[in-house]
This record gives structure tokens, C-alpha cells and sequence, in this order.
């Protein structure tokens, strides 16, 4: 064949159920005949070897090699190295290239003389939309430096591209051996050095998602994996000479999203030697990262504080992100305390502030009439020891008729669990407002009740009274009855609902019974 357009580099490994499939998605690309095929069979024990060589046979432009099995990385370079096209691209044996898919991205690479060209992927089963797709939409577009287009970084893979071979070998870049993430340290040295990109909303790859642990992507979050990643992204950090200084913010959000959601799996799967070394070194690499850009990627108070402990190298406070100290006010926003507050103010801020009762009984009868009432809020635990007075949170029945602190209940790493023994002495029959306050020295902030809180079920006191908490319109209520009304009727809002609904059920069932007879009597009449 002549000098082929490009070279499309296909590694196989036991795929022999997906490979025609992705094989006969580049013979549907419309200019196939300058398409030159290199399959590098990576040792498969499966009969996709005798597959990929009968479609060489077949076919022309195609070069099949086989190696010992080495992994994804080195039969990507083994590939490369033997390519004679002008452009470069990768397409793994178990997904496809949609029709024109391949083309497209050569003739806007070749159109350009752009030595990166970026299409759109899609999952199969589709996944969700990643957000770096936002730079691909609407029209084409050339852009001359990630600073263009920084949510790009968050697309190292190799397969909806396609690279001018000189250009690659002019950078150096390689796949990595040995190792997962293989495509970061060829995609990002390539993207963040190219003088022009190419950036097109066209649909130009799909992969699979087995979804049965097989893929790299189905395995990502195990130890070894996890070290790995950081390993890559350590050498990426390392080596970014020549990238334009525009670019390097790009970058370091990317080091963010990735490594701060590492740290979560980390937290939970690497074994306390593992994730001591993986907290020492991502507080090296955290080093160059300002707080303000880890705290965009901070989702919850407890992610905040694992950032925290990722800061200031502490691999316990990393698997264990619990909070004793008091909250904290600023600018209106509630925060967790911290002796470096100042610096990690962004980090400790508490963006839901929602607090829930679960529950009200009846309280220590030696006390006088009380119930003691139980929920939490959406702070991290333990909030410090069970039984530990919290005089930064209160709760407040009526319009400040009564503020007691609430009391640790138990040790909860996700959520403060809180409980407070209610006196009723002085509170007649009534409906009163009930809130959990946060106070930090004069300044006071009300936590909402949580999303859907139902209220609870009605406690008897000693002295025949029911008290339950009801959710409105304007937040939870303490609701206390007189013995009488107490003795009449179960008084729970959802109660008098669900005999309200049983009673309408049983209407519209002797209607439409009656409708029944009278129907049948009809058909029979005739």
C-alpha cells in the first residue's frame, strides 16, 4: 500500500469475544485503504492470536507480532515503534471506532497541521459525562495551549486521539510499562506541549465497561493500582519543562480532583505501612497545590478533613477524618475548628449544614417530666467522647424559651450523633419551634432540618402528656399535648394521613364494587 495516512495500533490480549468486532470497526472507516494495522498480540492464551492473524491474511495494510506478555504499555510501544504512518492512533481490542470516527480525527489533524487531534468517547454501558467533555462542545475549534482548554488534562486516554508521529517521537513520549494508567505519561506530555490541538464534538471512540473486575477501569481503586497512580502522577509533576506556565494551573486542579478521590479508596484499602507512605507522599505533592484548589474538589466535612491530614501528613487523621473541636463561623458559613484554620478555612467549611431528630422518649422519671431527644447532625463524628457536653450547638425550643447544649451520643465517624434530656416543666400545650443553633462566641448560625425529615412517632411522659417532633413548612416542631388529648387520639401527623388515605381506599373500593354489580347486571339483562 502507499505511505499510509496513519497507523492504528491494536494490543490484544484474550479479547477473542470483542476483537472482531473492534477489527471490523476499522475496515467501516471510509478511507480504510490508507489505514495501516498493527495488531501486537500480548501472549494471549485464548484464540485471539489465530483471529487477529487470519484477519492479516485477509486484509491488506496489516502487520501482526506477537510478544511475551509484558502488559498494555509496552505492546502500545512495541506498536509505535513499528508504525509507518503519519499519525498515530489506539484502538483496544475490546471497543470500537463509530463509522468515520478514525477518519474524522485525521482530516481535522491534517486539515490543521495539528499533531494532536481530540474527539469525543462514550461509554458502553454509558457513564456519566465526565467534565472535561464541556471543551469539546459546539463547533471545532484549534486552541494553542491547555490554558485554552484546561478541563482537557482530565482526558489522558490515548483512544479518542490521534498524534503525528514525528511529533511523539520529537517529545519522547512513552507508554508506561509495567504499570496501570499507562496512557497519562504519552497523552499529557503530548497535550500540554503541542503547539496546536485540534478539538472536535464528534463522536470518534466507544469503549466497553465489562464490569466484571476484567478492565483496568473496573480495578482502578485496588492497592496496588492506587500506588501505581500515584507513581504516574508523580512523574508527570516532575517533568514539566517546556510546558507553558499557563498550563501548570491546569495541571495541578487535574493532581487535585484525581489524588483527592484516590484518597478516599486509599483511606479504606491500603493497609496502614501503604497508607502511611501514600500519605507522606501526597502531602509532598500537595506542597505546590494552593488550599483554595483542593477545596473546589471537597465535597462533604469529612473529605475536607482527610485533605487536611493529606496537608499536614497524617495517615490516621486520613483513614479516621473525625472532628472534636468546636465549629466555627465565617462569613456566614459554618466551619470545623483546627489549629491552622486560617490556612485551611476552605477546606473546613460544612457546605450542608442539616440537622435531623430521629427520635423522642420518654426521660428519667427521677428528674421530674422530661423526654430525651436524639438525632444528629451533618458534622463528621464523634464530635469527641460519648456524653461530652457540646456548649457550640444547641437546641432551641420556641423563640429562645429554652436553649439547652446538645450531648454526644456515641462515636458515629460520619455524622455527630447528638441527644438532649428536654425538661417540660413550663411548657404548656403547644406546638414550638424547635432548631439547632451553632454559636461561635457572639455569632450564632441556624442548622436547617435535613431533606425529607418525617418527624417521629409520639412518647408518653410520666404525667400522661405525648410530645413528638413534627416537620412544616418552616422547620421541625416540638409538638406537647394535655393528658386528655392524649388519651383521645394517636396524635402523629402521619397518623390521622394514613387513616385519612385507609378510609378514602375503602370508599373508592365499595364504589368501584357497586360499579361491578351494576355492569354485570347490565350484561346479564341482555
Amino acid at each position: 500500500m502507499a505511505a499510509p495516512r496513519a497507523s492504528v495500533v491494536v494490543p490484544v490480549y484474550d479479547t477473542q469475544v470483542w476483537l472482531p468486532a473492534a477489527l471490523a470497526s476499522i475496515d467501516r472507516q471510509p478511507h480504510r485503504a490508507t489505514i495501516e494495522v498493527i495488531i501486537v498480540d500480548d501472549g494471549s492464551t485464548d484464540a485471539s492470536g489465530e483471529i487477529a492473524q487470519d484477519y492479516a491474511r485477509r486484509s491488506t495494510g496489516v502487520r501482526y507480532v506477537r510478544q511475551s506478555n509484558a502488559g498494555l504499555g509496552a505492546a502500545r510501544n512495541h506498536g509505535v515503534r513499528l508504525a509507518t504512518g503519519d499519525y498515530l492512533g489506539f484502538l483496544d481490542s475490546d471497543d470500537l471506532y463509530p463509522d468515520d470516527g478514525l477518519d474524522h480525527l485525521i482530516a481535522v489533524a491534517t486539515a490543521a497541521q495539528a499533531p494532536i487531534a481530540v474527539g469525543d468517547m462514550h461509554g458502553f454501558p454509558p457513564r456519566p459525562s465526565p467534565p472535561w467533555r464541556a471543551e469539546i462542545v459546539g463547533a471545532s475549534r484549534v486552541i494553542e495551549s491547555v490554558a485554552q482548554a484546561p478541563l482537557l488534562v482530565g482526558n489522558p486516554s490515548a483512544c479518542n486521539k490521534v498524534f503525528a508521529r514525528d511529533f511523539v517521537a520529537d517529545v519522547g513520549a512513552t507508554f508506561t510499562e509495567g504499570s496501570a494508567f499507562e496512557d497519562v505519561l504519552f497523552t499529557l506530555p503530548l497535550l500540554l506541549r503541542a503547539p496546536r490541538t485540534v478539538l472536535s464534538p464528534q463522536l470518534v471512540y466507544l469503549y466497553r465497561q465489562r464490569g466484571n473486575g476484567s478492565s483496568i477501569m473496573d480495578s482502578r481503586f485496588q492497592p496496588a493500582k492506587i500506588l501505581q497512580h500515584l507513581t504516574i502522577i508523580e512523574r508527570l509533576v516532575a517533568d514539566l519543562d517546556g510546558v507553558d506556565p499557563a498550563s501548570l494551573p491546569a495541571v495541578r486542579r487535574w493532581v487535585a480532583y484525581m489524588q483527592l478521590s484516590y484518597a478516599r479508596r486509599a483511606a479504606v484499602n491500603l493497609d496502614d505501612a501503604q497508607l502511611a507512605d501514600f500519605t507522606r507522599r501526597m502531602s509532598t505533592l500537595l506542597a505546590d497545590i494552593a488550599v483554595p484548589v483542593a477545596a473546589e474538589f471537597v465535597g462533604d466535612p469529612a473529605a475536607g478533613l482527610r485533605a487536611v491530614a493529606l496537608y499536614e501528613g497524617q495517615p490516621d487523621a486520613v483513614r479516621r477524618p473525625r472532628h472534636d473541636g468546636p465549629v466555627r463561623l465565617h462569613g456566614g458559613q459554618l466551619h470545623l475548628d483546627h489549629p491552622h484554620f486560617d490556612r485551611y478555612r476552605e477546606l473546613l467549611r460544612v457546605p450542608r449544614p442539616t440537622v435531623a431528630v430521629h427520635r423522642v422518649r420518654r426521660g428519667d422519671p427521677v428528674t421530674g417530666e422530661s423526654v430525651r431527644l436524639t438525632g444528629h447532625c451533618a458534622l463528621p463524628g464523634p464530635g469527641g467522647a460519648p456524653g461530652r457536653v457540646r456548649d457550640d450547638l444547641l437546641l432551641e425550643v420556641g423563640d429562645t424559651r429554652l436553649r439547652l447544649p446538645l450531648v454526644v451520643a456515641d462515636g458515629d465517624p460520619d455524622r455527630l450523633r447528638w441527644q438532649v434530656d428536654l425538661p417540660l416543666d413550663g411548657l404548656p400545650r403547644g406546638r414550638y419551634a424547635l432548631r439547632v443553633v451553632a454559636r461561635d462566641g457572639g455569632a450564632e448560625l441556624v442548622l436547617p432540618p435535613a431533606g425529607g425529615t418525617p418527624g417521629t412517632r409520639a412518647a408518653l411522659t410520666t404525667r400522661g402528656r405525648a410530645v413528638w417532633v413534627a416537620p412544616g413548612r418552616r422547620g421541625l416542631r416540638l409538638v406537647v399535648t394535655d393528658p386528655l388529648v392524649t388519651a383521645a387520639a394517636t396524635p402523629a401527623r402521619w397518623t390521622r394521613l394514613a387513616r385519612h388515605r385507609a378510609e378514602r381506599a375503602a370508599r373508592q373500593g365499595v364504589r368501584a364494587a357497586r360499579h361491578g354489580r351494576q355492569h354485570l347486571r347490565r350484561l346479564t339483562g341482555r
